[in-house]
């Protein structure tokens, strides 16, 4: 699973619209969450695949709940990717991504499915469309048809400045990313960055995640050394060994339903822009 939810429901950037929108549907109470995501991501020959899938976050009720490191801001955070819930067995359940450029009845996520749903070409292509989602079952209420804005399928980085290189990253000192900013009409999106790493002695793990959601306007964006340090220590390791794994860098918009029951919805549409390996001695 790689739909990365912004949990704090972050904006970007202070009175910033659009790029984490949050809806509220009655009350809040009780703790229960779940991501729906649809992504786009561009191979090294240029071809566009689209894959949309689901992730149970928090069901209190049942006193499971996913646990990690935050910033203080709540826009980094760190957590073994095996403690989430993922996707326990419901009675069932149905999700729909409609319009852009998917077929015309649209993309369904199904419930207790555990490999996402894949096909080729993109399913959006400017910045600024929408899609509709709606969702029913996954022991969650009814979601009605909702718009969910996208994201653009482009991003310049600059930082690093090699996209096929192993960066380098030090684990006393901030790792930056850094893109050219958006157009200033164009909408506002962010963009998150993402370290992954699994455990040596885990290979079948889902791995350890330390994500981090920026205001693309900012054109700049650096992972907390703190964060850092709890990251390498969730992946574990030995004194001296070099804890290597990928960097990912994608556009994200957001749309954040407060639901009955206390539930949220994160409903998150990402388009990857580049995954390359890095390497951190410890």
């Amino acid at each position: 699973m790689k739909y990365r939810a912004a949990l704090s429901g972050l904006l970007c950037g202070a009175g910033a619209l659009g790029c984490v929108e949050e809806r509220w549907d009655h009350d809040r109470e009780g703790g229960s969450s779940i991501v729906f995501g649809i992504d786009q991501t561009k191979n090294a020959e240029g071809k566009l695949t689209t894959s949309a899938g689901y992730e149970l976050l928090d069901l209190r009720d049942q006193g499971w709940s996913a646990r990690g490191f935050a910033s203080a801001d709540r826009s980094c955070w760190a957590e073994r990717l095996d403690d989430r819930l993922g996707q326990p067995r419901v009675a069932g359940g149905v999700a729909t991504f409609q319009g852009g450029l998917l077929p015309a009845n649209g993309i369904a996520v199904v419930a207790n499915r555990v490999d996402d749903l894949k096909l080729d070409g993109a399913a959006w292509t400017h910045v600024g469309e929408s899609l509709t989602f709606e969702a029913k079952g996954f022991a969650m209420p009814d979601i009605p048809p909702s718009q969910v804005l996208v994201p653009s399928l482009d991003l310049a980085i600059l930082t690093p400045a090699d996209g096929a290189a192993e960066v380098p990253v030090k684990i006393d000192q901030e790792l930056e990313v850094g893109w050219t900013p958006s157009d200033k009409s164009a909408p506002h999106e962010n963009v998150v960055a993402s370290l992954t790493a699994v455990p040596a002695d885990q290979p079948n793990a889902r791995g350890v995640e330390l994500r981090c959601f920026f205001d693309r306007d900012a054109g700049i964006g650096r992972f907390p050394t703190k964060l850092m340090d709890r990251f390498a220590m969730l992946v574990g390791g030995a004194p001296g060994s070099t804890l290597k794994g990928k960097l990912h860098i994608a556009t994200h918009r957001q749309l954040t339903i407060f639901a009955d029951g206390g539930w949220t919805v994160y409903v998150v549409a990402t388009a990857e822009q580049r995954e390359q390996p890095f390497a951190l001695p410890r």
